[in-house]
């Protein structure tokens, strides 16, 4: 059997909507929490960094810290912000146009980075982007 091209769709159809759903936002918040360790270690590294007393390898270590504390720190800011606004567009389309039911669906087939589902209530077909 050839994979889908769609990660939303195998998802949509093994774990179903409302889990992608609460997955997405335990991943994005994940992320955001990870965001906070890095800031931590930035403000840690750029405190060590201050001292007096400390010879060229201990500040140049101090820098390292940083930039990768920092450079987490983005990364997972990032992640954040693209986990959290990919929930919420296709939640904003997971209400059934023809009952007004939300999130109970089935993927159909998938196309692109989107599907096609039913609605599990009346049985609607619609398009949803990812």
């Amino acid at each position: 059997m050839a994979s889908s091209p769609s990660p939303f769709f195998d998802s949509l159809n093994r774990i179903g909507f409302k889990r992608w759903y609460e997955r997405q936002l335990m991943s994005g918040h994940a992320n955001l929490v990870l965001c906070l360790f890095g800031l931590l270690g930035v403000m840690g590294g750029a405190e060590a960094f201050t001292r007096v007393a400390q010879d060229l390898a201990d500040k140049l270590l101090d820098a390292a810290v940083i930039a990768v504390s920092a450079a987490i720190g983005v990364w997972a800011l990032r992640q954040y912000a693209q986990r959290m606004a990919l929930a919420e567009f296709v939640a904003s389309q997971a209400t059934c146009p023809g009952c007004g039911t939300y999130g109970r669906l089935k993927g159909l087939c998938a196309h692109g980075e989107g599907a096609q589902v039913e609605c599990l209530k009346c049985a609607r077909r619609w398009d949803i982007s990812a």
